[in-house]
Order: C-alpha cells, then sequence, then structure tokens
C-alpha cells in the first residue's frame, strides 16, 4: 500500500482535486464566472489526465471530501460530534475505493467520462448529491436549456435565519410561530394570493394544535398559506407540507427521506442505531409517492428538502415545484450552494420552475 502514498502522490492527488473543486467554492462565495470555471476544470481535468493511475484513489478520497464534508454537520444536534470526523474519513475512503476501482478500465479517458457522467449511478443510501455534471453546467462546456416562466401567481417566498439550536427550543418556539404570522400577514398587506414558508417553520405537530390551525385556516381566506412542519398520524411522525387554502387545509408528507437523518436504511440495526447514538428517537415515516396540488387551477409538485436534489421528482409531469427546506443543520458550509446547484440543474434539464423557501 505504500505506493498509494508517498508525498509526491498527496501533493498531486490534492492539486488535481483542489482544481477541480475550486468552481464549486467560487460560486459559493459568489464569483460565478463561467470562463474561470472553465479554465480550473481544465487545468484539473489535465493533471487528472497526466497523472499516474496509482494516484486515482487518493484525488476520489479527496474530492469526495472537498463536496461532502459538511454531511456530518447535522450530528453536532444529537450530541454527537465526536462522529463528524469519522464521516468524513468514511466518505473519502468509500470514493477512494470507487476511483481505485475504476483504475481497472486501464483507459484514462474513460475513467474522466466516468467520473463526469456516471458518479451519478453510485448512490450510497439514495444519495446522489456527488455527480460533477453539475459543476460543468456552470462552464462554456454545458448548453443550457431556455428557462421557462414562472407561474402567473403573484407567490411570496419567506427565508428566515434561524440557528439550529434554537429552531427546536421550547423556549423559541412560540417567537418563530409569532413571527410566521407576521409573514403571513405582511404579505397579505402586498397583495400576494400565495406565501411560502420554510420546511417545519412550524417546529411541531401542527396537526394536534387546533387554535394554530385555526387563525392560519382563517388566514387563508385571504391568502393562500404553504408551510412546513411535523404532522402525527396513526402513530407515526411525518415531515409534511401544510396548504392552507380558502379556510381548509390539506398535509402533503415527504416521500424522499434523508439517510441517517431522518430515518436509519440499515433495517437490522435500526432499533440499535436509534438507541446508542439518537435517544431511542422514532424514525420519520415516508408518504407512499411524491404529492401534488392545485392554487387556482394551476397544479404543484411538493418537495421537501432532500427531495428537491432528487431528479426522480422532476420526472413528474407538473412543471411548477414549490420545495421548502431547513438548511441550518448544515450551516455553514457549502451544502446550501451545492443544494441550489443541483436544483438549478435538474430544473433546466427537465424544463421546471422551482419556488424555494429556506431556513439557512
Amino acid at each position: 500500500m505504500k505506493r498509494y502514498f508517498n508525498t509526491y502522490y498527496l501533493k498531486s492527488s490534492l492539486i488535481i482535486s483542489l482544481f477541480l473543486s475550486l468552481p464549486l467554492y467560487f460560486i459559493h462565495f459568489g464569483i460565478d464566472n463561467k470562463a474561470l470555471n472553465s479554465i480550473f476544470i481544465l487545468i484539473g481535468f489535465y493533471f487528472f489526465y497526466k497523472a499516474d493511475l496509482k494516484i486515482y484513489p487518493l484525488v476520489g478520497f479527496f474530492i469526495s471530501i472537498f463536496w461532502l464534508w459538511w454531511i456530518g454537520l447535522s450530528f453536532r444536534y444529537y450530541g454527537l460530534s465526536f462522529i463528524i470526523p469519522f464521516v468524513i474519513i468514511a466518505i473519502g475512503l468509500f470514493y477512494g475505493i470507487i476511483f481505485y476501482l475504476l483504475t481497472f478500465l486501464r483507459y484514462k479517458i474513460l475513467i474522466i467520462l466516468f467520473f463526469i457522467f456516471g458518479l451519478q449511478f453510485i448512490k450510497p443510501f439514495g444519495f446522489d448529491w456527488f455527480r460533477y455534471d453539475v459543476l460543468l453546467s456552470h462552464t462554456y462546456f454545458y448548453i443550457q436549456n431556455k428557462s421557462i416562466p414562472p407561474a402567473p401567481l403573484k407567490i411570496k417566498i419567506i427565508h428566515t435565519k434561524i440557528p439550529q439550536d434554537k429552531k427546536w427550543d421550547k423556549t423559541f418556539i412560540p417567537i418563530e410561530i409569532e413571527n410566521n404570522f407576521k409573514y403571513i400577514n405582511k404579505a397579505i398587506e402586498e397583495n400576494y394570493e400565495v406565501v411560502v414558508l420554510p420546511e417545519t417553520a412550524f417546529p411541531l405537530p401542527l396537526d394536534k394544535y387546533k387554535k394554530i390551525l385555526e387563525k392560519l385556516q382563517n388566514l387563508s381566506k385571504k391568502i393562500t398559506i404553504i408551510t412546513g412542519a411535523l404532522s402525527y398520524q396513526n402513530n407515526k411522525y411525518y415531515n409534511s407540507t401544510y396548504l392552507f387554502q380558502n379556510g381548509k387545509f390539506k398535509i402533503f408528507n415527504k416521500h424522499i427521506l434523508v439517510p441517517f437523518g431522518e430515518y436509519i436504511p440499515i433495517s437490522c440495526c435500526k432499533n440499535l442505531i436509534n438507541k446508542i447514538f439518537f435517544n431511542n428517537a422514532q424514525d420519520y415515516t415516508p408518504a407512499p409517492n411524491f404529492s401534488k396540488y392545485k392554487i387556482q387551477g394551476i397544479t404543484f409538485l411538493n418537495a421537501i428538502c432532500y427531495e428537491v436534489t432528487n431528479e426522480k421528482l422532476y420526472l413528474q409531469k407538473p412543471k411548477y415545484i414549490i420545495a421548502i427546506s431547513n438548511n441550518a443543520w448544515f450551516y455553514p458550509s457549502i451544502e446550501k450552494t451545492l443544494q441550489k446547484l443541483l436544483i438549478e440543474f435538474y430544473s433546466n434539464k427537465y424544463q421546471k420552475y422551482v419556488y424555494h423557501s429556506i431556513n439557512y
């Protein structure tokens, strides 16, 4: 194994990984220049092509960490910060092994093509955020489709900045609820037809709070309200979107859950993992399918956070998507930028218009 870990190989793999990842970080910090992105990627792939096959596993290790290091940050809010370094190393090792297996293709051009277009088919636990063609869409090597116009409705998208350690604090929840009603009333004053609040804007099982429901139902006679909250049905918890319209409401539950965040994908060890790491927390229950609803005769697809980055969502027929997210789990990181890039990529590819309400 020493032949894979000398100083020269480490430096070379780091440089290649850095050049291939720089556009992602430039975009994150507000520098989205097609020419610059194209140059960095060309240099990165030039060095990648010229490099010895022996360093490819190290490139896989480092570039996957540059892209996905933030995944473990959510464990901070379960008192499991010590796990974060292990998660980062596990990510690097997984993709290091993938890149090692790619060396058996022998032809470097095939490896590069798989790197760009094939990584999307490698989905550990269904997670497919590491796909390089998404970054290429911000270069001169990609032809964008013409964007479709928004729906013919006046829609107010609310963004909030509530830290995750405050969001579920029982002393802070009343403030969140009060602010939500302020957002709704302001949207009414500004003559909007629809107002959209982020995922779990009401951080409680809203269907069990009759007074809040009644207040929202009354307001929905003046404006259509879409908000995130939990729901509790048949002894099961759901991550849900609530639609309040014309004095009535409907609940639409999340279909694709976050692995290790909303459910444990290893069924044989699910109870043990929940007991050891999550204080016997109950998994969320997924809806059987994606949801859609109508507002003034116009059909919208419902998406909650992770779902809006899943390609399957965009295969559905409605061309308008209303998505709600809570990205505070991963603040501060590049997660929100990568999420945005994925949404832009899929919406352009499948000709969708996405409305996205976010808590950062």
